[in-house]
């Protein structure tokens, strides 16, 4: 009699962690990705389909071209494709790069406010980034925007080599820009600014993701590219009204792709354009 409840209470058990293994047989949780919406899919920049069987984000498709993605992948069903269980998804901001010879026409594609680049990746034949970026906080401003461009030197252009520059307008809401303001109010000879603890306006940082195509600019099958643009100074968590030029340089070629962070950022709510 033991020995048949012993094996009756093994059975339960065998058959417990059967069903446990069917009910989740997850390839991958969290998979963070970008990429666009094509024919109801999402193509990852990497060239995976991913079939969206279960959604568990708010967003809408209608107007969703191209933007990032956290899911967990259920199954392969194909070649490089998938379904998954969407659990984060929302667009994101989409430039063709601009020629610096048709920006210079351009008052305001031309303004060089500096950006903190925070992540930088190249997937799919885009420049893909989160960029951060001065707001005021306090009174906030409902009106408030930012312009991001990517300027391709097309002056100085040598084969095989390309340049870009990356450009921040904005619009004046810039910590350094309202103390200019301030002083200028109290004469030439103020030369004092104070410290942002004694103003009535307070600062704070915001961010935004931004993808710029670049695949069809290029059309060698290797390319060195570099990236430029002005940065505040930045020591450890301790933002500078200093600025820096700063430089990343990469090796392109059509196949080349890294994958994207896997700490997705929150988005500004300034308007981003």
């Amino acid at each position: 009699m033991k020995k048949t409840y012993a094996a009756f209470i093994i059975c339960i058990i065998a058959t417990i962690l059967t069903v446990s293994c069917k009910k989740d047989d997850t390839l991958r949780y969290g998979n963070v990705t970008m990429g666009n919406l094509v024919d109801g899919k999402f193509i990852s920049d990497q060239g995976n389909t991913f079939n969206m069987v279960e959604m568990n984000a708010t967003v809408d498709l209608k107007k969703f071209r191209r933007g990032i993605m956290r899911c967990d992948v259920l199954r392969e069903v194909g070649e490089n494709e998938y379904d998954v269980r969407v659990t984060y998804m929302d667009t994101v901001l989409t430039k063709k790069p601009v020629a610096a010879s048709v920006a210079l026409t351009d008052p305001e594609k031309v303004v060089e406010d500096p950006i903190h680049i925070e992540q930088l990746w190249v997937a799919g034949g885009y420049i893909n980034m989160y960029v951060v970026f001065e707001i005021q906080v306090n009174p906030f401003l409902k009106d408030s925007k930012h312009m991001v461009n990517l300027i391709l030197d097309d002056t100085a252009k040598e084969n095989g080599t390309y340049t870009f520059t990356l450009r921040h307008n904005a619009f004046g809401e810039t910590f350094a820009k309202a103390n200019e303001d301030e002083k200028d109010k109290e004469g030439d000879d103020q030369v004092e600014i104070a410290p942002l603890a004694e103003n009535s306006v307070s600062w704070g940082f915001a961010g935004s993701y931004v993808s710029f195509p670049i695949a069809d600019l290029i059309s060698e099958k290797s390319s060195e590219v570099t990236l430029k643009w002005k940065s505040h100074v930045i020591t450890g968590n301790s933002w500078s009204s200093s600025v820096e030029d700063k430089t990343y340089k990469f090796t392109y070629s059509k196949d080349y792709f890294e994958h994207a962070p896997l700490n997705i950022k929150s988005k500004v709510a300034a308007q981003v354009r």
